[in-house]
């Protein structure tokens, strides 16, 4: 038995290393927590570039979730084939073989609220060309930069222009506001809450503008994990949070507030150790976790958090260690990851495994690929 604190693994001899590891019971409380934050799932719009998971998906359904984000045209079908009635492709579409796979995921599931993003021009070129050949209008939100910009228009006359252009579009149906706030990292709540109700007032200043002029904005969805609270606990909006489904280091550092748990982890083992450097080598490489953080923030050993990375190749990861005894070569940890959405990436699926430490379940990453 691999046990630290309440996480365990019964057999872990029983997994291949490494291997990423989901505690079933730590996810359904992440998901309820992230729905009672604001009130219930009917007030949240999830991102699944974390878990890519359609086992997962169905879980969210279940708990009330209104709707998903899909960063990829296969999370955007994986979403659908799970129940889902709302789903936005929240990326920018200007790639026709692309636009008119998502013409037909949303014909396949007519029962389902199928949304595009535009921030400009060629986007809503693109989306009512191919919308143009189905016989129902192709639902657009305009997507708004509050700051970041990577994607977006300014939530000012530009945004109005756009939005009134996809309004008067034949083949596309206005359908409301998006925005990321992804560059607002505050550790302080009230800084952080500040810094999404600016944005909220700007958002809810052009959504009146819009309706003054007789059109309809039907979803306002914004946010991230940092601040999906504040947007969904405002009436008319819907919060989008994601990582708080598996949570990770690199957030839980920066939001010790948060009622989320880890969720997900790596099942690593210790493959050599060299006393005189101070040193033991796992087989969580650059392979195995994210590699995005800083190396010291990679990934935390539970029951050993002063052991640090210190070298990552592919198959390798090199931690120092402070304590008079170096772990026996045979060993398991279980490690964090400083970001765990591009961990997932790196496995084909999740064992999942029960408070008993059991393997009950196996999660495929069903939207691994993009496409």
């Amino acid at each position: 038995m691999l046990e630290f604190g309440d996480y365990k693994i019964e057999d872990p001899d029983g997994l291949g290393t490494p291997a990423m590891v989901v505690f079933e019971a730590k996810v359904d409380a992440n998901i309820a927590a992230f729905c009672e934050l604001v009130g219930g799932g009917q007030n949240l719009v999830v991102h699944v570039k974390t878990h890519k998971s359609e086992a997962v998906t169905r879980k969210q359904v279940e708990a009330g979730v209104a709707g998903f984000k899909c960063a990829t045209l296969k999370e955007l079908e994986m979403v659908l084939d799970a129940g889902a009635g709302f789903a936005i492709l929240s990326y920018p579409q200007v790639q026709k073989l692309k636009v008119e796979r998502l013409s037909e995921l949303a014909a396949a599931h007519s029962d389902a609220t199928v949304c595009a993003l535009a921030s400009n021009r060629q986007h809503l070129a693109v989306l009512s060309a191919v919308a143009s050949k189905r016989s129902r209008p192709l639902p657009v939100m305009v997507d708004l930069d509050v700051g970041m910009h990577r994607t977006g228009v300014a939530p000012r006359e530009p945004a109005e222009d756009l939005y009134a252009a996809i309004d008067a579009d034949v083949h596309v149906v206005a359908a409301g506001l998006h925005i990321y706030d992804g560059h607002e990292h505050m550790s302080d709540p009230l800084a952080r809450e500040a810094a999404a109700r600016r944005h909220i007032e700007d958002v809810q200043k052009l959504k009146g503008r819009l309706e003054a002029e007789g059109r309809e904005v039907p979803y306002v969805v914004g946010g991230g994990s940092f601040s999906f609270p504040y947007y969904a606990r405002t009436d008319g909006m819907m919060g989008s949070p994601g990582t708080c489904v598996y949570w990770d280091t690199g957030y839980a550092g920066q939001m010790p507030d948060m009622p989320f748990e880890y969720a997900a982890l790596i099942l690593t083992q210790v493959v050599d150790a060299h006393p005189d450097h101070k040193t033991i080598t796992t087989d969580l490489g650059y392979k195995a976790i994210c590699g995005d953080p800083p190396l010291d923030r990679r990934a935390r050993l539970l029951g050993a958090e002063e052991a640090t990375l210190l070298l990552q190749n592919e198959e390798h990861g090199v931690f120092n260690w402070a304590g008079e005894e170096p772990p026996e070569v045979g060993r398991y940890f279980l490690a964090v990851p400083g970001h765990v959405c591009p961990t997932t990436i790196r496995y084909p699926g999740s064992f999942v495994i029960d408070p008993s430490g059991a393997v009950v379940d196996y999660y495929p990453h069903t939207a691994r690929d993009r496409q």
